[in-house]
């Protein structure tokens, strides 16, 4: 063992630097590694990563501990750092209802033409990871001025070269260097777009070596160590290819290295950031197995107190008060707007980064940001928030795609594929422009404009629709006999009040044409033809985590329609005028509940009443998924109805985090009924259940569902909203 007596002989000891090597969730060991070094007071004086060692590595270069590091892997938010789209929770209320009507996890750019995002992922949540790690460092001249001294590698995709970030935003740095190709945006840095390192330099113990060690350890964590296995799927063909790239440029690299350290993470692919607890038991488990190599450069405890003391006297802590904010990349009068709302809310009392964090993702809950990072400088006793906002270069517009399809019957599918355009600010400030359209089996246009009144919560939004869509027919005892062709036309005006991120209340009127002729079924079977007319006020509240399906939360919407006037019912060539002047009243309700952490327990209600007037067409229909569902869309229809459900979805698996999310067995009970007396309603029992999978096309349902009152049963094959 090598004994240094006192802190003033330290230089004495060869000098010992690391290079942590890229592997993503893989590289999560590297923390064993440190642990396993600190306990045996081995001091670590130089730091060297790439992609997620740079991660590692910047982390303990900023002065946390492995303990630390432990900690923030075990409690972080994987599902919401890894998630392509803005959190749904701090969304603003209308790109919450962008995300349920398209939940498709797809964003198309319109900007000078049809653009794709520069990534799956805009690395928002990785940011704020790292923004938390790194925030009293806003700006370095050197990274050798860290506790420890650091490097980040980096590709130029360009020059087709390595990339040593050695001095500015270190949160930057372990940005730029966790930029994998096509999963996470690139990042453009002083004229250079740069991504992951380990593209050219996946484990950079010649970049350790440069900086002056004595001795280089490097630990390798890709995937290429676990030998070669046959790729199973289009994913596995990705992660060999890019091995395969990576291995010339590794085997290189290592050649600068006096000890290598591959720990054994056989049956850890590199997307299992949740297991982050036995990837740290594995790297510990690594260090142990070259111990004897290592302990030379140990000392006793004296020495190592000193070099600890050193280290963390140049660490800098945090920030307990806030004094001014600064925003920057967005136009002046949208950077005082934020800067204006942030001062109110941080400014001038003591501040937390949870604090900064929340008003960082509601800025995100706008969609019209690609990456937002802050950073808390110093000077002369005053702490500064500075925002470094990048707006997203494929839009506005936006183009949010969906593709739906249900089977209609065993022979029978509707397929639709649909889209709706997002602009922003096209005519007046403050103003947003959708345009919603669709093809298939159902048809349709509509637009609506947005405007926000006086500076104030009101807003104002007209809107003009057409659609053209199937609607079946059905008898007493549930049997198909007709097929129509509904056609809609006409506006509305809506003066509203935003209530926040989770509720808006709209007061309108609509007035519309409506066609549904007869193209299969009896000719002595009734149509419909003529005006609908309406005021309506609505309150919407939308309190879940997620649009498909939430941890926890609420969602309730409750409306009332006045009808003046309502279509002609046609028999025959006889004409029954449709009724006037009458009054409809429709709620629902639904909650979702968390157990075992990723299991679901959810409920919910619905109900409408016509207040015993007969509203001719305009009755209640159930039928469909999560709506008795062992009946077809209208084949259970009344003046009021009545639906109550719960049930439970127990999780079984998990997609990769950039394609989907996580995969449910659920089953669920449904009771209710649609009447036209209260004193006639019959209950309908149905039992439902199936797989449902969260993927970036939107949910995808199989399953079915069974009458217990009649015996009815329909089978799903569904991609769409899951609960609407």
């Amino acid at each position: 063992m090598l004994v240094v007596p006192d802190a003033a002989e330290s230089s004495e000891r060869p000098k010992l630097g690391l290079a942590l090597g890229g592997g993503a969730a893989r590289g999560i060991a590297h923390i064993g590694l440190l642990q396993w070094l600190e306990e045996h007071r081995i001091p670590v004086d130089l730091i060297a990563g790439t992609s997620m060692g740079g991660l590692v590595g910047g982390a303990f270069a900023a002065g946390m501990t492995p303990e630390e590091l432990r900690e923030l892997m075990r409690d972080a938010d994987w599902d919401l750092i890894f998630l392509a789209d803005s959190p749904f929770k701090y969304k603003t209320f209308r790109r919450k209802e962008d995300a349920r009507q398209f939940p498709a996890q797809i964003e198309l750019g319109l900007k000078n033409g049809l653009k794709l995002p520069s990534g799956l992922n805009t690395g928002q949540g990785v940011q704020a990871m790292l923004d938390r790690i790194a925030a009293p460092y806003p700006y370095l001249e050197s990274f050798d001025d860290l506790p420890t001294p650091f490097r980040a590698v980096a590709t130029d995709l360009d020059q087709a070269v390595v990339v040593v970030l050695d001095r500015g935003s270190l949160a930057e740095a372990m940005r730029v260097t966790m930029a994998i190709p096509g999963v996470f945006a690139p990042v453009s840095l002083d004229g250079r777009l740069l991504v992951d390192g380990g593209t050219l330099d996946n484990v950079p113990a010649d970049v350790t070596r440069s900086m002056g060690a004595d001795v280089v350890v490097a630990v390798n964590v890709s995937s290429r160590t676990d030998g070669f296995t046959p790729p199973a799927n289009f994913f596995d063909v990705l992660g060999s290819t890019m091995d395969t790239m990576m291995a010339v440029g590794v085997s290189k690299s290592l050649q600068s290295a006096d000890i290598v350290i591959t720990p054994d993470l056989r049956g850890f692919p590199g997307t299992d950031y949740r297991r982050s607890e036995e990837l740290v038991e594995r790297g510990y488990e690594a260090a142990e197995a070259v111990r004897d190599k290592l302990l030379p450069y140990a000392v006793d405890d004296k020495a190592y107190e000193a070099w600890s003391r050193a280290r963390l006297a140049k660490k800098r802590s945090g920030m307990q008060r806030l004094d001014a904010v600064r925003v920057e990349g967005v136009p002046e009068d949208e950077a005082e707007r934020i800067r204006a709302t942030l001062e109110r809310r941080l400014v001038g009392s003591e501040t937390k980064l949870e604090d900064i964090e929340l008003e960082v993702v509601r800025l995100t809950g706008t969609d019209r940001y690609e990456n937002i990072r802050y950073a808390l400088p110093e000077q002369d006793g005053e702490t500064t928030l500075e925002l470094y906002i990048a707006p997203k270069t494929h839009g506005p517009p936006f183009l949010l795609p969906a593709l739906e399809l249900e089977n209609i019957d065993s022979n029978t599918f509707a397929l639709n594929l649909r889209g709706r355009v997002v602009f922003y600010d096209t005519l007046v400030p403050e103003s947003e422009i959708r345009l919603d359209l669709a093809v298939g089996t159902r048809q349709e246009v509509s637009v609506e404009f947005y405007r926000r009144l006086f500076g104030t919560r009101l807003f104002l939004a007209p809107r003009g629709y057409w659609n053209r869509s199937s609607l079946n027919g059905y008898d007493a005892e549930g049997e198909l006999i007709a097929d129509y062709r509904e056609k809609v036309a006409g506006g509305g005006l809506d003066l509203g009040l935003d209530l926040g991120s989770r509720s808006e209340l709209r007061v309108g009127y609509d007035v519309l044409d409506l066609r549904t002729r007869l193209r299969v079924g009896e000719p002595s079977l009734p149509e419909a033809e003529g005006r609908n007319r309406f005021a309506s006020i609505r309150w919407t509240f939308d309190g879940q985590t997620r649009p498909v399906i939430p941890t926890r939360g609420i969602f309730s919407r409750i409306g009332l329609r006045y009808y003046s006037d309502s279509p002609d019912i046609v028999r025959s060539g006889e004409k029954l005028e449709g009724p006037a002047d009458y009054a409809q009243i429709e709620a629902q309700f639904s909650s979702f509940h968390r157990f075992h952490e990723r299991h679901r327990i959810f409920y919910g209600a619905s109900g409408g009443s016509s207040f015993g007037d007969d509203p001719g067409y305009n009755e209640f229909r159930l039928g469909g998924l999560l709506r008795l569902g062992a009946f077809h869309y209208g084949e259970v229809m009344g003046d009021n109805y009545v639906l109550a459900l719960g049930g439970f979805l127990y999780h079984v698996m998990r997609l990769p985090d950039v394609i989907g999310a996580n995969g449910y067995l659920g089953a669920w009970l449904e009771a209710g009924s649609a009447f036209d007396e209260w004193s006639e309603a019959s209950h309908q029992w149905n039992a439902s259940g199936g797989f449902v999978l969260e993927t970036f096309l939107g949910p995808l349902f199989l399953g079915g569902s069974f009458s217990l009152t009649n015996g009815d049963r329909r089978f799903y094959v569904n991609l769409g909203p899951f609960v609407r």
